[in-house]
């Protein structure tokens, strides 16, 4: 089993990459990737400075050689309307894996709590996540969960509620001609699509449809702690029972 994506004290994980890479090769695990929230653009994290993220990597690679495990850098951003990603040319030059997640985007539509379909507003995500699909990095991450719901958020809406509304807007909007406009953008740019241990996400039916296009797969839980570390039980049986392409960083050493 593998993790592609897991979160660190370097964003706003909970714990540090020693503590992590220690349980990881306890859990049995193969391979993690360590792909903290890197974005200048995204006021919500931490910012975090280009020489404080190399550092970050040279930590994460002693560790895991006295680990003995082999442990991936990588980050977790989010890109424009274009698909642009802000420190592009640094980022891709450092990092053995990135990945393009819609954590937000510019709507251009009035919103207002509560209203969850919003056609405005999810075809307006659509696009970006298409645009962000077929531009650089090397894993879509939760296309179908985690969506930006924050100008759409009622207040008291808990965790679970939300999720709950997630799978109601992908089975409204994300239909079979959008799913295969997104698995052309991915071949176009061999990007992978992550398969979600946190959300169990994309539907069965998605993954099948984006793996009849050839559109490989990474398996990433999304951990920001512990008891979600290596969570990818449903990424492993879809690989296996749709003998899926899976997607493996590749380590650029410094």
């Amino acid at each position: 089993m593998v993790d592609y994506h897991i979160h660190s004290t370097f964003s706003d994980g909970e714990e540090t990459v020693e503590t992590l890479i220690g349980t990881a090769k306890t859990l049995g695990l193969e391979a993690i990737a360590i792909t903290d929230h890197f974005d200048a653009l995204d006021p919500s994290h931490n910012q975090r400075t280009l020489p404080e993220l190399k550092e970050h990597f040279s930590r994460i690679r002693k560790c895991s050689r006295d680990a003995g495990l082999t442990v991936y850098c990588g980050v977790e951003t989010c890109t424009d309307a274009q698909g642009r990603f802000a420190d592009e040319d640094a980022l891709l030059e450092c990092c053995d894996i990135i990945i393009t997640s819609p954590h937000y985007f510019a709507a251009g539509c009035p919103t207002a709590p509560g209203d969850y379909f919003n056609d405005a507003y999810w075809q307006g995500y659509k696009e970006t996540v298409l645009a962000m699909a077929r531009a650089k990095g090397d894993v879509l991450g939760h296309p179908e969960g985690y969506l930006p719901l924050g100008p759409l958020l009622a207040p008291g809406t808990t965790y679970e509620g939300r999720k709950e509304i997630c799978r109601k807007i992908a089975d409204r909007y994300f239909d079979p001609p959008y799913i295969e406009a997104l698995a052309q953008a991915l071949l176009e740019s061999r990007k992978a699509c992550e398969l979600h241990g946190a959300t169990g996400t994309p539907r069965e039916w998605v993954v099948q449809k984006l793996n009849e296009y050839g559109v490989p797969f990474s398996m990433g839980s999304d951990a920001h702690a512990l008891n979600l570390l290596g969570k990818n039980q449903r990424a492993q049986q879809l690989m296996e029972r749709y003998h899926l392409k899976q997607y493996h960083p590749i380590k650029k050493e410094k």
